[in-house]
């Protein structure tokens, strides 16, 4: 059996993580369920209303759960299809994890199993939650993965693959813009803001600001010749762009009560974290320590649109929110929460390469062995807290903790 696995180039890991990926979308089907149905009152959840989308007046179409849902409503007039659906996103992700982790670990030759279990466990690399001290699992968290909203899930999927094929195309720049790349770099903007804009606010913004670096420090090209470049590049995301502006009009200037509101700048949703400091340093306590000893790595263009995406969606949270009916529904919030999701699934990859690297911290034994048992104290306490909170939800005891 093993040889004839291995002549088709798969391992027993595989098979296994195959099999971990199915019974893991399993559990989230069952729990998905229950958010839909409010299983006894119990699971209380952003579920309903996007299961209710295809029987309401305003069915959202234009956003990628209104569209999917309302095509298995129209085919079944059944809730298990969508849960189903949801399911698979779950297993997606983390197949993209994997996919993500291989990208940002090529030619360290980490071994594919440990890049699987990372893969899983990344759901679950969480804020660290202190008894006693954190009055929530979720609200007021720096960042988590929000097992509670259908919308936040599609983003994460479509956002990473949006940003894969951004970040392949700008490496591959310097030999001029390959246009495969860039037509995948556009397509895949357009799903990922046609499943939640926030990731795009992130990215056109964190590009401005990284293409610039790049136009101004670069030296191996006329001025020209790289601005013409950058500019190409940067026009991928001009249909993510527009239609972006496209819903925002239809968000606020439409009809129903979810479109009676506004954006407007303001800094006292910040102010309202008694523990903000707390809760950035246990939300991204792994990835804060591997960035900080690998800060030189921010000079490489996969690094520095990394931490571009990320400084860009904390300045959307920080600075932007909603009023009227929308008020709550913390949209700007989710521009962060990818942001910190990319930074900590980037920080997982710096720490296999670190792992790797024989020459990392080399001439400090001691160092390296404090710093990858810090990074694996920290991750346990991560994935321990996470696997607690999403065991508390699992039996229904709410998001909301």
């Amino acid at each position: 059996m093993n040889n004839l696995l291995n002549r088709k180039g798969i391992r027993i890991t595989d098979v296994l993580y195959a099999a971990v990926i199915a019974a893991f979308s399993s559990v989230c089907f069952k729990l998905f369920y229950r958010f839909a149905i409010n299983y006894h009152g119990r699971y209380k959840s952003d579920f309903p209303w996007y299961i209710n989308l295809p029987t309401q007046q305003y069915k959202e179409r234009y956003r990628l759960l209104g569209f999917i849902f309302d095509i298995i409503w129209r085919h079944s007039h059944e809730i298990t299809g969508m849960v189903v659906y949801l399911a698979c996103v779950i297993g997606c992700i983390i197949l993209i994890n994997f996919v993500y982790l291989k990208m940002y670990t090529k030619g360290s030759e980490i071994n594919r199993a440990a890049l699987q279990l990372a893969s899983i466990l990344m759901l679950f690399m969480g804020p660290i939650y202190v008894p006693g001290f954190h009055e929530y699992y979720y609200r007021w968290s720096f960042q988590t993965f929000a097992w509670h909203s259908p919308t936040e899930q599609s983003m994460i999927l479509f956002s990473l693959i949006a940003f894969m094929c951004f970040v392949q195309m700008y490496e591959g720049s310097d030999d001029g813009v390959d246009p495969k790349r860039w037509v995948a770099a556009m397509l895949t903007g357009l799903m990922s803001a046609f499943a939640k804009p926030a990731f795009i606010i992130d990215l056109i913004i964190a590009m401005i600001v990284v293409f610039l670096i790049d136009l101004f420090t670069q030296k191996e090209k006329s001025f020209l010749k790289r601005f013409k470049e950058l500019f190409i590049m940067g026009c991928a995301l001009i249909p993510s762009g527009v239609y972006m502006l496209v819903i925002m009009k239809y968000s606020f200037n439409g009809e129903g009560d979810l479109h009676d509101g506004e954006v407007r700048a303001d800094l006292t949703h910040v102010l309202e974290y008694n523990n903000l400091f707390a809760a950035i340093v246990c939300g991204l306590a792994f990835a804060i320590v591997v960035w900080v000893v690998n800060y030189r790595l921010i000079k490489e263009k996969r690094y520095m649109s990394v931490i571009g995406v990320f400084l860009a969606g904390v300045m959307q949270w920080t600075l932007f929110v909603e009023e009227g009916q929308r008020a709550t529904h913390g949209n700007f919030t989710w521009g962060r929460q990818i942001g910190c999701y990319i930074l900590m699934l980037t920080a997982i990859s710096i720490a296999f390469n670190n792992w790797k690297d024989k020459e990392f911290l080399a001439d400090k034994p001691k160092a390296r062995k404090a710093y990858f048992a810090l990074l694996a104290v920290l991750a346990v306490l991560h994935i321990g807290s996470q696997l607690h909170y999403f065991w508390l939800i699992c039996t229904g005891h709410g998001y909301r903790l």
